[in-house]
């Protein structure tokens, strides 16, 4: 299913240099000729590399390149790429003109990555394994991107997991006349949601605090999918955070099925039963979405917690 050009890297470990593959998803494997796979070469995944002539070469599950051209797995062809927890590096533009790519996984192992890997490209998604909780290159990987991100946290040995949405941002050069200087000026949460960093580890705290900021300029779908990250899976917050979380939810709760992804439809509908944060107001509009939308199950959902919470009072006549 894979064949995988490679080197000895100068750590002593192997260097993946070029795929080849007819999926759009590959998984690098952990290990080469016993040995661990510990960079992702320069340009690896980009268009604009040729095959390497001379580069050790291995095939990896059956072998469907026997009477057709081996199809580089690179540029457009790139949509998700996961890379295996002893990689420590990624080389310079790996990932460049990788218009499609969409999905990129890797361990907090990863400790270096080469300048521009993204250039040409709006990751969406990050898978992010954690086994020893410290520094890696998760905040340079995040800060690379301006375009919206959502990351997956994994760590591993607590059994417990995290999301967090990254907002879009732009930058905007302005000429300060009387100072004679050109500043800059960012647009959107964004910026300020990948600033929530300390020493290359990820601060919930930081993060937690630009929410007010970001309910007042973002719009209605960004809210809820860093809300609902934050509410479904709240590791590291502090009571002060859920507080505020929980007090816009509680306020804005009629739009909310409007934003929600597929993916956490369900799970923030049982949320909210859960906490009984739904008004009868609340949920009457909950009810209207999902029987619009035809979601039958949610529907079902909801109508029974409304009758539980809010049954319809009985008509008593008096003689």
């Amino acid at each position: 299913m894979l064949k995988i050009q490679y080197r000895n890297a100068k750590d002593g470990g192997i260097e993946v240099l070029r795929c080849f593959s007819q999926e759009q998803q590959v998984t690098i494997p952990a290990q080469i000729e016993g040995k661990a796979v510990t960079k992702i070469g320069d340009y690896a995944f980009s268009s604009h590399k040729r095959k390497e002539d001379e580069a050790k070469e291995i095939k990896i599950g059956e072998d469907f390149f026997e009477n057709e051209e081996e199809p580089m797995f690179c540029g457009e062809n790139v949509k998700e790429v996961y890379l295996p927890h002893t990689a420590v590096e990624i080389g310079k533009y790996a990932f460049y003109g990788c218009v499609n790519l969409t999905t990129l996984g890797f361990s907090d192992s990863l400790l270096r990555t080469g300048a521009g890997i993204f250039t040409g490209c709006k990751l969406q998604k990050i898978y992010y394994d954690v086994y020893e909780n410290k520094k890696s290159a998760l905040r340079d990987v995040v800060r690379d991107t301006r375009f919206p991100l959502q990351v997956h946290i994994n760590y591993k040995n607590e059994g417990t997991k995290s999301c967090l949405f990254y907002p879009e941002y732009y930058e905007e050069a302005v000429e300060n006349t009387p100072a004679r200087i050109i500043e800059t000026h960012f647009h959107g949460t964004g910026y300020q949601y990948r600033q929530s960093f300390l020493r290359g580890e990820i601060d919930y705290r930081k993060y937690d605090d630009v929410f007010p900021v970001a309910a007042v300029q973002e719009d209605p779908d960004i809210i809820w999918k860093i809300l609902s990250g934050r509410m479904l899976m709240p590791y590291g917050m502090s009571d002060f955070a859920w507080m505020q979380y929980e007090g816009y939810i509680k306020q804005h709760q009629c739009e909310m099925m409007n934003y929600l992804t597929e993916e956490n439809q369900m799970p923030f509908v049982q949320f909210m039963a859960e906490k009984n944060y739904f008004t009868k107001d609340g949920i009457e509009a909950a009810i209207d979405w999902a029987s619009k939308k035809h979601k039958t199950e949610l529907l079902s959902f909801l109508m029974n917690e409304q009758h539980k919470r809010f049954p319809k009072k009985k008509k008593t006549f008096e003689l």
